[in-house]
């Protein structure tokens, strides 16, 4: 079984790249499921520095071929976040508490292959959450045997992120961290069996912070508040593209690369 998976979509360039190019990298890599995190996608509320996702985005996503759309700390910013993840194939994460609304994995299925999707994040990324370990420890005992799972774990810590990956070493086929929109180099294959980077990446515009114009973040950060009159927007770099292509077998990993392409400038 190939699993694509990308990491953080980024903005209207993200969207784009996917729309046309996404149905040629299923078939020129003989992949059988497709997730991408799309909890940055929009910008829902610029002035208060919100993202999330539309639920127009969601229908774009799939059909572009995305399987499985992955959230994180943003899943709840926008007022018609409920919306969004009353969808089927829209994952917000499982630790964010049993009274938040949507799902926190879900079944795909297609081609005779099952693939579990699970979706994580960390106390590092959004403090509220409950423990993501804990909370995949009692999912998994419920999940049907043999059917290979792969978790997004939206976290800011390498930590919590490797630390999660041994935990689960061999009872989940691999462990892609998202959320620092950084790219990392420690793809590998644990001692048992799972996949793990530390990050996957974006996919959206290069030249920010990432993928945002870097001043209303900036400003932010010097004030430690919302700065009056300014509106969160996107970087306006040439599109970066942070994906990884995993290989799974009887549930446990065989490889994992990054998806190496060439993006011309400007998306």
């Amino acid at each position: 079984m190939r699993i694509l998976f990308f990491g953080d979509l980024v903005g209207e360039m993200a969207l784009r790249y996917l729309e046309g190019n996404l149905p040629r990298l299923r078939r020129e890599l003989g992949v059988d499921f497709v997730v991408a995190n799309g909890e940055n996608v929009d910008l829902t509320d610029p002035a208060l520095g919100k993202a999330g996702m539309h639920p127009e985005t969601v229908e774009r996503l799939l059909a572009c071929g995305v399987d499985a759309i992955t959230g994180g700390n943003h899943s709840f910013d926008p007022p018609w976040a409920e919306e969004v993840l009353d969808h089927p194939r829209v994952l917000r994460p499982l630790n964010a508490g049993p009274f938040a609304p949507g799902r926190g994995y879900l079944l795909l299925e297609g081609k005779g292959q099952a693939l579990v999707v699970v979706n994580l994040v960390g106390r590092s990324a959004w403090p509220p959450a409950d423990d993501p370990l804990w909370a995949l420890e009692g999912l998994l005992p419920s999940l049907e045997a043999g059917i290979p799972i792969v978790v997004d774990f939206h976290s800011e810590s390498v930590f919590e992120k490797l630390g999660l990956a041994f935990a689960l070493d061999s009872r989940v086929g691999a462990v892609l961290g998202t959320h620092t929109h950084v790219p990392t180099q420690d793809l590998r294959i644990l001692p048992k069996g799972t996949a793990y980077v530390s990050d996957v990446g974006m996919v959206g515009p290069s030249g920010g912070m990432q993928g945002y114009e870097p001043g209303f973040l900036v400003a932010f950060l010097k004030g430690k508040r919302l700065p009056r009159g300014a509106r969160l927007a996107w970087a306006g770099g040439p599109l970066e593209v942070g994906a990884v292509v995993v290989d799974l077998e009887g549930g446990r990993a065989r490889a994992i690369r990054r998806l190496e392409i060439p993006v011309p400038q400007g998306g």
